[in-house]
């Protein structure tokens, strides 16, 4: 399905369906007067089951008087207009990084948890080698996967409405042990991307209450468009997109209560001195 992000078809599939049904209208009535589409053809967009072109999205959206803001993002979406230049030479990469990358592009805000790493927008270049290269998966190459890591960071020092970044990090990332000096630096570029006034860097303490976060690492992306938010679950052999709204609230909500249960701005930092200068 091109470049566009597969999530992204079917959540633009959903909303098509959604309009159709808000306005009361049959699938008859709606190929009766709308130009270029027919009943099986409605269908299959409406299931993400075929490309969906730009075009004739946007005569189903005018036809159903979608909002016109919303109308622009969906086209938008569907013209590629966000992809960075950059991706174009890591091709071999799993679909889900470059999924991932062109969402970030767009999204208004990233609010994270992570319980055992330091988020991959925030890593050093040695300690995103550290962590791949003790993956399990060895392709494509390492070097490759640490390159696409690093350049995803463009997103939160561009210089048009950078990416904000909100995540909570578990005191258990601060503590990893890895090669000399990796562990140290990396937590100096925590103090360091601290700093930005799109970033803001949260740490869940060992001692903390139970909270949402203890279910595992998640990444709510938000965009202009609330029903559009996403939320990326990973493991060790799959990543999945929670896509339904209602679904994707579930984990905003989530994430409010371990943001309520994390240290306060000024502890964290506090935090991450301490445990970098206990390691320099």
């Amino acid at each position: 399905m091109a470049a566009v992000p597969a999530v992204r078809y079917r959540r633009i599939a959903a909303e098509l369906k959604r309009f159709r049904e808000l306005k009361g209208l049959s699938a008859e009535e709606v190929v009766a007067q709308v130009e270029g589409i027919n009943l099986v053809k409605l269908s299959r967009y409406e299931n993400a089951r075929v490309q969906l072109k730009p075009d004739v999205v946007s005569a189903l959206l005018n036809f159903y008087d979608c909002d016109p803001e919303l109308h622009e993002v969906l086209v938008d979406i569907l013209r590629d207009k966000h992809r960075p230049s950059w991706v174009a030479g890591f091709e071999q990469l799993n679909p889900l990084h470059h999924d991932l990358i062109r969402l970030e592009e767009t999204a208004v805000e990233n609010k994270s948890y992570e319980s055992s790493y330091i988020p991959g927008l925030l890593q050093t270049r040695q300690y995103a080698h550290a962590i791949i290269s003790s993956g399990i998966f060895k392709t494509p190459s390492v070097e490759a996967r640490v390159d696409v890591r690093i350049n995803r960071q463009s997103v939160l020092t561009r210089s048009e409405n950078p990416l904000k970044l909100w995540v909570v990090i578990h005191e258990a990332a601060l503590t990893m042990r890895a090669p000399d000096g990796v562990m140290a630096d990396q937590l100096d570029k925590l103090i360091q991307w601290s700093s930005l006034p799109n970033i803001t860097i949260q740490v869940m303490p060992s001692l903390a209450p139970p909270h949402p976060g203890m279910n595992g690492p998640f990444t709510l992306l938000e965009f202009r468009q609330r029903n559009l938010d996403l939320v990326l679950l990973s493991d060790m052999l799959a990543s999945n997109w929670v896509e339904k709204p209602d679904d994707v609230d579930v984990y905003r909500n989530a994430f409010g209560e371990i943001m309520a249960n994390a240290l306060g701005l000024d502890e964290s930092l506090k935090l991450i001195r301490e445990k970098r200068d206990q390691i320099k």
